[in-house]
């Protein structure tokens, strides 16, 4: 006979509290990356239907230009960690401070990034690719590398506004940018509305249009609704001790974003070993896998703001308690995802293919195969990334960075290629690598959290810092 009922403790329903905060503080900052997604789409979608040629060249181009774009703004996005802590302190001139800091790194970085665009045709043709795929790559990336600096700056507003908690202009920002950009490449590529035709150049022109509006729009919002104004000579009164603090946090981070976002790229292109038919699968299985993720990008980006000032306060506990929470959440929301790739591969393949026709049945069998370990893969690839944000928060980065690589290149590429080529598993060995990695970078990062977080190694009469990684390492 059953017992009587137990209400929840009072530590459960502090958890219960904290994921539904976090849910919904993440749920404007999802919508970031669902745009960013979403604007990459409709390039595509519009593009191809030009020809296989354009689609091709606008494919190798976004493919090689994002990770270096989402490292960059992984980058300038960590300033947010010191306006979250200043604004827990009450310092306001230490928010704007900081502030003005990401923006100089973001001009500081442009110019790199968009020199390193610029060059990526010569790598492509350097690497074989089809001359006229080149060709049409350089027309497209010599006008998209000049939305670099407005993707960074959004980045860095964005942070802002996360951190301040007033995230639902992210949202109508985000949204309304994905619009614009339509609208622009639907005219511009095919002529319409009244604009001119100009094919492939009118999608990076859409592009470039649609990111340096919603940066002036989320700048504006700043600067009415919460006060804020950039100072062009705040240059020389910046902290140098910050701007050490910056490069030491964001350096690695930078590097942990390119891991992430490159990832992907670099499984497509060995998957072409093993054939078109395998190759068409893990694409399935990436476009699966780049949906889902976003959840856990979301949580983790507001995750890192909220640690931070929480470290700010001296409150370690409630920080390791959150954390954990968002673990729990994001573990929640990834099962469901997960078991529908288990349990329902045909019909997620039959979204990207017509399984009805002869040709799609050896897709449709690997498909079933690469479905069935991402369902692994996703739990493993969506806790890594809640964990290390929560140690970005806490100021600790360098070590998630080499765990990352190890994780993510040694087990994941390196250990995946073994099993492929010499463990005679085919290309499915790359996948099981993969999930092989990030669950164990996942697992090392859950000690490092663990062992960060523990009263011991946080004093309390330094309550605005953390201890640096050299020492803890040390």
């Amino acid at each position: 006979m059953p017992g009587p009922f137990r209400p929840p403790t009072r530590h459960v329903r502090r958890s219960l509290l904290q994921q539904r905060r976090l849910l919904k503080g993440s749920l404007p900052v999802i919508s970031f990356y669902l745009a960013e997604v979403a604007m990459t789409l409709t390039d595509a979608a519009f593009v191809g239907h030009l020809g296989n040629t354009e689609l091709a060249a606008i494919g190798l181009s976004i493919g090689a230009l994002f990770p270096l774009i989402f490292g960059g703004m992984v980058l300038v996005s960590t300033g947010c960690i010191f306006v979250s802590e200043a604004h827990a302190r009450g310092d306001h001139a230490g928010t704007q401070a900081a502030l003005d800091l990401s923006l100089w790194a973001c001009l500081a970085l442009s110019p790199a990034l968009i020199a390193v665009a610029l060059l990526l045709p010569a790598a492509f043709r350097l690497a074989g690719q089809d001359p006229a795929v080149v060709a049409l790559c350089g027309q497209y990336l010599a006008v998209v590398s000049w939305s670099i600096p407005a993707m960074l700056g959004f980045s860095v507003y964005r942070a802002y506004v996360s951190a301040l908690g007033a995230n639902r202009v992210i949202f109508v920002v985000s949204l309304g940018g994905v619009l614009l950009n339509a609208a622009l490449n639907y005219g511009l590529v095919f002529g319409a509305l009244g604009l001119p035709a100009l094919g492939l150049p009118g999608a990076a022109i859409g592009t470039a249009l649609a990111s340096w509006a919603m940066l002036f729009a989320i700048a504006r919002h700043c600067r009415h609704r919460l006060g804020y104004r950039f100072r062009w000579r705040s240059r020389s009164g910046l902290d140098r001790q910050t701007c050490r603090d910056l490069l030491r946090i964001g350096l690695p981070s930078f590097a942990i974003g390119l891991f992430e976002s490159s990832l992907f790229g670099v499984v497509t292109l060995l998957a072409g070993y093993f054939g078109v038919a395998f190759m068409a699968a893990t694409t399935i299985a990436i476009y699966v896998g780049d949906l889902f993720i976003i959840l856990a990008l979301g949580i983790g980006d507001l995750l890192t703001v909220q640690l931070a000032a929480k470290a700010a306060r001296g409150d370690v506990r409630g920080g390791r308690r959150l954390a954990w929470s968002a673990l729990l959440l994001i573990t929640v929301l990834t099962a469901p995802l997960a078991a529908l790739c288990w349990w329902g591969p045909d019909w997620i393949a039959g979204i990207f293919i017509d399984t009805a026709k002869a040709e799609a049945a050896e897709v449709l069998r690997y498909a079933q195969i690469l479905l069935g370990i991402l369902a692994w893969f996703l739990l493993a690839d969506a806790a890594q990334i809640i964990l290390s944000r929560s140690l970005k928060g806490l100021r600790d980065t360098l070590a998630p960075m080499w765990i990352a690589s190890i994780g993510y290149w040694l087990i994941g590429i390196g250990g995946g290629w073994m099993l492929a080529t010499q463990g005679g598993l085919g290309g499915v060995g790359l996948w099981y690598g993969l999930a092989a990695g990030l669950s164990l970078a996942a697992l090392a990062l859950a000690c490092r959290l663990g062992a960060w977080t523990r009263p011991a190694n946080c004093p309390q009469q330094d309550k605005n810092t953390m201890r640096s990684d050299t020492e803890l390492l040390g």
